[in-house]
């Protein structure tokens, strides 16, 4: 048990430093301190999100191919690739920040309801 909740406090904080490096990569005025941002923050609070996700599964013996498990990655993916974009291209728009923190929300959503394929056929 104490395994797992350590794990949850890892996933926890790799969720709030790739919040961090996100909201970075958008408020910061000059270039450099935005892809600083972007690689030296967000990024790896992705991966640590997605080793901790990965091990809390394995202790809740639960299988990766779960709807809300795959679209939890696929849409972190899609988020951190607009965030990577729009750093690389100098783009700070509003429809960028969407593109970023709009599947943020989507799997915020799926890791707190974690619906399952039973329901897609409903």
């Amino acid at each position: 048990m104490v395994t797992y909740r350590l794990l949850l406090v890892l996933k926890f904080v790799g969720v709030i430093l790739y919040g961090g490096g996100l909201i970075g990569g958008f408020a910061a005025t000059v270039p450099a301190d935005r892809k600083r941002a972007v690689h030296a923050i967000a990024s790896p609070g992705l991966v640590l999100t997605w080793l901790a996700g990965y091990l809390l599964t394995t202790q809740l013996i639960l299988p990766l191919t779960e709807l809300w498990i795959l679209g939890g990655l696929l849409l972190s993916l899609v988020s951190q690739l607009a965030l990577v974009h729009s750093v690389s291209r100098g783009r700070r728009t509003l429809g960028a920040f969407a593109a970023a923190f709009g599947p943020l929300l989507l799997v915020l959503g799926l890791m707190v309801f974690r619906p399952t394929w039973a329901l897609v056929g409903r």
